[in-house]
This record gives C-alpha cells, sequence and structure tokens, in this order.
C-alpha cells in the first residue's frame, strides 16, 4: 500500500513538472497580415488631461510604413501634435502598439472596428491626450 501511495505522489510530481514548464502564459504577441485595417477616418471622444471630454471629434490614420501609423487629430485648434505608431498586427484580431512607445499607445480592434489611442507628451509643450472612437 505504501508503495503505490509513494509511486503516485512520484507521478504527480513528474506531471506537474512537465505541465507547469510546457507554455510560458506571457506568450508575445502573434504578428502576422497587415495593418492596412486600421488605415482610415475614426470619429469619437477625446480627453485631454485638465479638460472636459470633447466628442464627435476626427482623427485621422494613415500608413507611413508597413509597421508605422500616423495618428492626427483634425481639429488643428486643440494644438495636438501628430504622433507616429510602430505596430503589430495580432493575427488580424487587433493592430496595436508592438511594445513600449514613447509616443503613446494604439489599440484597433479589427472586428468592432474601434479605436484607443492615446498620445504621450514626447516633446516641452506637448499635450497627453486620449481618443476613442469608431471607424467611419
Amino acid at each position: 500500500m505504501k508503495m503505490k501511495l509513494m509511486y503516485a505522489v512520484v507521478l504527480a510530481l513528474v506531471t506537474f513538472a512537465f505541465v507547469g514548464c510546457s507554455k510560458d502564459k506571457d506568450e508575445p504577441i502573434q504578428k502576422g497580415g497587415s495593418i492596412d485595417a486600421a488605415v482610415g477616418t475614426y470619429k469619437g471622444s477625446i480627453k485631454i488631461a485638465g479638460v472636459d471630454k470633447m466628442f464627435d471629434k476626427i482623427l485621422v490614420v494613415t500608413k507611413v510604413s508597413d509597421g508605422v501609423l500616423k495618428a492626427e487629430v483634425s481639429d488643428k485648434s486643440l494644438k495636438l501634435p501628430v504622433k507616429q505608431f510602430n505596430v503589430v498586427n495580432n493575427m488580424n484580431i487587433s493592430i496595436q502598439t508592438a511594445g513600449v512607445s514613447p509616443e503613446g499607445s494604439f489599440l484597433f480592434d479589427v472586428k468592432n472596428k474601434t479605436l484607443l489611442c492615446q498620445g504621450e507628451e514626447t516633446n516641452a509643450g506637448d499635450i497627453f491626450y486620449t481618443f476613442e472612437g469608431t471607424k467611419q
């Protein structure tokens, strides 16, 4: 009886060791596909630090190269800087910032055609803003 119990315990420990090492849960973003789906005009809201949220604002996203998108708020009176983001296509689920970017973050949901874009302060006088909108 003791031998069977000892065998079961050893088998359980070996199984847990293999299961625990089989795969990392923090896998990198799976890259692949075009970033063209994120290119276009978005309508939504802008939140600027210290200012009330503004609605019905337009943000235009253009493609600079295969892995770079440019985001520009069309309302020039807001004086928000144009931002460029290094992005990847995450298996056609999202198009998002590749790693940490000093420019901010870019996240486009391919299925819902929604965008969350945050422009960080990268130069003196820049304004931090968040844009949430839907592709038109």
